[in-house]
């Protein structure tokens, strides 16, 4: 069954797009057939991948256009140099999707579920990751009920951190209703400090602070490097950008253990 992971934190600007990017194109590189949904308005995790923002989502599930028509396939040379099985495959975003919550109609809640649903057998998909918008909408809760497993990325600062518990806080909440109603598990793969910047000493003792608080939950943090601005002013993820950089070695520990994560929940499921 195709697993869907929605990457996320209250607070904007941490990294999520480029997680998210990041995360969806080295699972394809790994073999898998992923797809990458954008529900943020600045449609970066197309961008990310060299596609220019478009409405596909707003026109999936407000225009009712059909699967075929909005969902993209991202060239391989878009995100690799090397030869991989798997495709990658991208529902994009633009200005109008934050209308989108407004414009759902009340018996439309499990609209989102069903298209990711459709969306999953039609690509042949195994996983499907989508990149959150980090402000408050109706439409989260379609998200939530549609999410099986929640990915938290932060910054190394306190705010950004309280953005977290707080996401933290929302998903263990829907995660009740999505067990009663759709009788679906909803799991945490990890959390990702993002922009660490090793000599400062307030970030060492964050990070630390939320290990104290989700122990094996928090994976290493990605540290703070200007290569990550660069492959991202030339819309293009850091394995393509800089695929020998430490930069990219911190992106392939974040599929690995993506990855990992995915297959001992699987494991633990066939019992």
């Amino acid at each position: 069954m195709t697993k869907i992971i929605a990457v996320t934190n209250r607070k904007g600007g941490v990294g999520k797009s480029t997680m998210s990017s990041h995360l969806a194109s080295g699972l394809a590189i790994k073999g898998y057939n992923v797809g990458l949904v954008d529900t943020d308005s600045q449609g970066h995790g197309g961008m990310m991948l060299g596609v220019r923002p478009q409405d596909g989502l707003f026109d999936l599930l407000i225009n009712k256009t059909s699967l075929e028509d909005v969902v993209q396939l991202i060239p391989k040379e878009n995100y690799t140099n090397t030869n991989t099985a798997g495709n990658l495959l991208l529902i994009p975003s633009a200005e109008r999707t934050y209308q989108i919550p407004y414009m759902l109609q009340q018996d439309e809640s499990f609209l989102f579920l069903e298209k990711m649903e459709t969306f999953a057998e039609k690509g042949n998909l195994d996983f499907i990751v989508i990149d959150t918008n980090p402000s408050l909408s109706l439409f989260d809760g379609s998200i939530y009920l549609a999410a099986d497993g929640f990915i938290y990325v932060t910054e190394c600062e306190t705010m950004s951190m309280q953005g977290v518990r707080q996401a933290f806080e929302q998903m263990k909440r829907f995660s009740v209703q999505r067990q009663k109603y759709l009788n679906r598990e909803t799991k945490i793969l990890g959390i990702i400090p993002n922009k660490f910047r090793q000599k400062t000493l307030i970030h060492q003792r964050n990070v630390e602070a939320l290990r104290d608080a989700f122990g094996e939950l928090v994976w290493h943090p990605v540290a703070l490097r200007t290569i990550w601005t660069e492959a991202s002013n030339f819309y293009k993820p850091i394995f393509l950008a800089a695929p020998e950089s430490s930069a990219a070695d911190d992106a392939i520990y974040i599929v690995n253990q993506a990855e990992k994560g995915l297959q001992q929940w699987q494991a633990e499921k066939s019992f």
